[in-house]
């Protein structure tokens, strides 16, 4: 633990949610500067104009914020996009993206407010991003403090007390909600991917029940059985405590810390599989699993920009790797996730035979590991720059690094059969932008049948495919002809 507190190994749960290895969303935000007079800056555009220039900075701000409350201006923010790729400009693609009535409202609001229309379109993409954030983020970032509060305070008690038990049950609740707010967002990006930014889609999906989401997530077999289990799991206890106050204050059917230990395991693993479905903890699969030249690529500038900060920052220590001149730095390359006791495993820009200087070793770790922070966030940057979503980017890149269909889903948490599916819409929803990252993007190149060697008999597979009912019926018919299930099929089908 953090505080050096000793702990009894059989008691610490072992996490499945690592925290340094989301990505979490930040909030979009534009600036009021006072150059020659007000002016709006939003990225690296400043957007004034001889009305902004005429106003005090306070005016802007109330101006804005009285734009805000609009409900014409509100009507924009909801029917802008979910990300804007940077391979386009921000405004040919926003007025390509929006409906033309939209537009007009546009128009209309610059026409009595002291805003241009393209000022007013990016303040609604700034807000639209910020509707976006804030809810599942906020939640993750408190279940992930509760977890590591409660796995700690395990570790310290000789028995289970009733601090543990409503520490757990605290943090029952804080995960259910988390998993609601997940599965609201998993399901908005992926069955609804063009119509989520209708108002309507979105209701709906909001009102569905949990339950209701999970089933279909399981229909479209983006999550497995086995995992749909764990979830329905914890939503069993968490509703018997919940909603019984005797066994919420017993703890019914937790009796040891073993088992606190063992539901909040199981608790992790849910939100883990829910992270990863969302896009929000794909940077580690990607940085070990995409293409060479993508990882080299990514490597090099991550090489390049920490150097240039080291020279900045770090002058002593940039001058002594520099000097080095079995080092060369600006083509060092290491291999991702190889470190081990604080030392990297460097495959380039490194020539060994003349390397036993322990502290020049040391050096060159520092600088590897500052590197290696900057090449996740290069990825997770790419990510949120894609034209497609983080979890289909993340699918993407690894099958462009040779994964395979099985692979790629054990590492995203998913099922083999999505991932076939997956595969079939990258290339054309696709911008530019990845497709320079790529160079090729995979598509499906043969046929892929039920595997031959399935056990599995004709009318076995048609009782897994039909209603019990249904094939209840069908199974008496057949026992009344003298026939089989398959020959009732087919006898139906010639009839019509």
């Amino acid at each position: 633990m953090s505080d050096g507190t000793e702990v009894d190994s059989e008691l610490e749960p072992d996490f499945f949610v690592d925290r340094s290895s989301i990505s979490l969303n930040t909030a979009a935000e534009y600036n009021i500067i006072n150059a020659a007079g007000p002016a709006v800056e939003i990225g690296d555009a400043v957007y004034d104009s001889p009305e902004l220039r005429e106003m005090a900075v306070e005016d802007v701000e109330e101006a804005i914020d009285t734009l805000s409350g609009e409900d014409t201006f509100q009507d924009i923010v909801d029917n802008c996009p979910t990300n804007t790729p940077l391979a386009y400009n921000d405004i040919d693609y926003l007025t390509r993206h929006l409906p033309t009535a939209t537009l007009q409202k546009v128009q209309d609001l610059a026409n009595h407010t002291p805003f241009e229309e393209e000022l007013i379109l990016l303040l609604a993409y700034v807000n639209s991003q910020n509707s976006l954030i804030g809810h599942s983020d906020d939640t993750l970032e408190y279940y992930l403090q509760q977890r590591d509060d409660l796995s700690r305070d395990i570790a310290r008690e000789d028995s289970l007390t009733q601090s543990l038990e409503r520490q757990f049950f605290s943090l029952l609740l804080l995960a259910s909600a988390l998993l609601e707010e997940l599965s609201i967002e998993i399901v908005q990006n992926e069955v609804f991917r063009e119509e989520a930014r209708l108002g309507c889609t979105e209701d709906q999906v909001k009102e569905m029940g949990h339950a209701q989401r999970l089933n279909l997530l399981s229909d479209i077999q983006m999550l497995s059985g086995g995992a749909k289990g764990h979830f329905k799991h914890i939503k069993d206890i968490r509703n018997n405590l919940a909603h019984d106050i005797r066994k919420r204050t017993a703890l019914e059917g937790i009796n040891s810390q073993d088992e606190i230990v063992e539901k909040i395991e199981t608790m992790d693993r849910c939100v883990s599989i829910f992270l990863s479905l969302s896009g929000k903890s794909i940077v580690k699969p990607v940085s070990k699993n995409s293409p060479e030249r993508y990882i080299e690529k990514l490597q090099t500038e991550a090489i390049k920009d920490t150097f240039e900060t080291w020279k900045r920052e770090k002058e002593d220590k940039s001058n002594i790797l520099s000097k080095e001149s079995h080092i060369d730095v600006e083509r060092l390359l290491w291999e991702v996730g190889s470190k081990s006791g604080g030392r990297f495993d460097i495959c380039y820009g490194v020539d060994f035979s003349q390397h036993d200087d322990e502290e020049i070793d040391d050096l060159l770790m520092e600088f590897i590991n500052e590197a290696e922070s900057a090449f996740f966030d290069r990825i997770d940057a790419n990510a949120n720059e894609s034209n497609l979503d983080r979890f289909d980017f993340a699918v993407m890149l690894l099958l462009c690094g040779g994964c395979g269909y099985s692979r790629t889903a054990d590492l995203l948490d998913t099922q083999e059969k999505y991932i076939k599916r997956k595969e079939n819409v990258l290339a054309w929803r696709a911008s530019s932008f990845e497709k320079e990252l790529v160079k090729d993007i995979p598509g499906p190149v043969d046929a892929i049948w039920p595997e031959e060697s399935s056990t599995d008999s004709l009318e076995q597979q048609i009782e897994l495919s039909l209603p019990k009912e249904t094939f209840d019926t069908l199974t008496e018919r057949a026992d009344g002809d003298n026939s089989s299930v398959e020959q009732v099929i087919y006898d139906l089908i010639d009839q019509g």
